[in-house]
């Protein structure tokens, strides 16, 4: 009975420590794809995506995700560049999307390269005093970061606006209430999803859709509080 008590507590610690090697690799390894905002004093902070999405299944390949981002890249650019100059320009006329473009057109899910209209979209949803973000916004006390799409207001408050072409609304609802618990946003009374999806790709005739909007800014923030602890547990940052 003596040796096969020994022999157990032998196998279950190299069990453990097998199983804490694997931990250990799978940490490594995700955190290759974190991304990560140094403040002033030189700590990193985790991008809020990282710490909302680190356990969440897409139930897409890598290469359909990376043609979904790209299409998603060409929609936001079009939108601020439109907030900044008050003009339209095509994605094509700008050389630095040339690589986005191209996954776009090349993928396997024939995604269209244009269709949807930021101009329309902003003359039946008026925003008024909207700005871009040119640097990332901190949460010293939670201890993450993140650059948020646009801020603007919308039916006089100071709205979060995020550009999208998924209909995940609760994801993009907690991202943005976690960016306007940061530093400088306190003054945000709600926040905005621009929805923007071409008719090529099943979208809507004139290439948006109504925005969804909501005050509720505390219950996405606890949300997003909740994942935080989780990754912090799960990484120790």
């Amino acid at each position: 009975e003596e040796r096969q008590r020994a022999l157990q507590l032998i196998c279950y610690q190299n069990f453990e420590s097998e199983a804490e090697k694997a931990r250990i690799k799978k940490i490594q390894s995700d955190l290759k794809n974190f991304r990560f905002y140094e403040t002033e004093n030189g700590e990193k902070y985790p991008s809020v995506t990282s710490f909302l999405n680190f356990d969440k299944d897409f139930y897409l390949t890598d290469e359909d995700l990376r043609q979904y981002c790209a299409q998603g890249n060409l929609i936001d650019w079009e939108f601020k560049n439109y907030v900044e100059t008050s003009t339209h320009k095509d994605s094509k006329d700008e050389p630095s999307l040339a690589a986005d473009r191209w996954l776009v057109k090349t993928g396997k899910k024939q995604l269209a390269l244009s269709g949807w209209d930021i101009k329309g979209f902003l003359e039946k949803y008026p925003i008024k005093k909207m700005k871009t973000f040119d640097h990332p916004v901190f949460n010293h006390q939670h201890r993450y970061a993140g650059t948020p799409d646009v801020e603007g207001e919308y039916e006089g408050l100071p709205t979060l606006v995020s550009i999208t072409r998924s209909d995940d609304d609760v994801s993009k609802f907690t991202q943005d209430a976690m960016y306007a618990k940061c530093e400088g946003l306190e003054h945000i009374q709600q926040i905005m999803i621009a929805k923007f999806q071409s008719p090529d790709d099943g979208g809507p005739k004139q290439g948006f859709s109504k925005p969804v909007i909501t005050k509720e800014i505390e219950r996405y923030f606890n949300l997003g509080l909740y994942k935080r602890g989780e990754f912090r547990k799960i990484y120790g940052i």
